[in-house]
């Protein structure tokens, strides 16, 4: 891969930003501005021209990002990021916490699936101001079932949670890249939620979710789960059917 060429940039940058600029006076000599006398200030003016070279270097820089994610190497992660329908963005900053993918898994290829026996607590959960407290009551001895592999997977993209300490009770708290978590956000709010999605089996299974989400209420017809709480579950199904999709496909590559 070349290296980005920042001399190119900013000589290229600097003729756009030319006649942006010429093209921008042109119009305020036309405009009915000249009429009332309405000049710009300096500062504004400053500003302005900030924000376009900003602009600028922004699509440049999309501009590389897509030509480093069609190398052969991620091909395989780009198919899967095509079914959720992730914008350029979402799948630069995803790929950057999970690649490669075979580093969460087994030597044999596969999830790392481990049995423990142990207590396990009855807990209850109270959410008030955003916030999930968990109480932890005594409980049976079971054999549980852990998914290492996905767990840390989860947790690499902001989607972990801790419990952290809070007066007599636990408070549980997002744990991992809070970046992602907000890409993963941004997803749910402008994709999941409004159905804007790629039209596949995938997908469909997102959208039937949401709808289960949003159908679960009291016999008075209120809502058991807020907006917040109902994106967040939103937001570890689209994980965990992600860790899915990856591992049936990387590990055949």
């Amino acid at each position: 891969m070349t290296i980005f060429n920042c001399n190119s940039v900013l000589q290229s940058r600097g003729s756009h930003s030319l006649g942006k600029l010429y093209g921008i006076e042109n119009r305020y000599k036309i405009s009915i501005a000249q009429d009332y006398g309405i000049e710009f200030d300096p500062i504004l003016e400053l500003h302005a021209g900030w924000m376009c070279d900003i602009s600028l270097f922004e699509q440049h820089l999309e501009a590389r990002i897509t030509q480093i994610l069609s190398v052969s190497e991620f091909k395989p992660y780009m198919s899967v990021f095509d079914k959720f329908g992730f914008g350029l963005r979402v799948r630069s900053r995803l790929l950057t916490r999970i690649y490669p993918f075979e580093s969460f898994l087994g030597i044999n290829g596969k999830p790392v699936i481990e049995y423990e026996v142990r207590e396990v607590k009855r807990t209850e959960r109270d959410r008030k101001n955003g916030e999930t407290t968990v109480r932890r009551l005594a409980g049976d001895t079971k054999r549980i079932k852990r998914n290492r592999s996905r767990d840390t997977f989860k947790m690499r993209l902001g989607m972990g949670t801790v419990l952290e300490q809070s007066g007599d009770g636990l408070v549980e708290k997002p744990s991992g890249s809070a970046l992602c978590r907000i890409s993963l956000w941004q997803y749910v709010l402008t994709g999941v939620e409004t159905g804007r999605l790629p039209s596949n089996d995938l997908t469909k299974e997102l959208i039937d979710y949401r709808d289960s989400l949003k159908a679960n209420v009291t016999e008075q017809g209120e809502k058991l789960l807020g907006g917040k709480h109902i994106q967040g579950k939103l937001m570890s199904k689209v994980v965990n059917l992600l860790f899915q999709e990856l591992c049936k496909i990387i590990p055949l590559t």
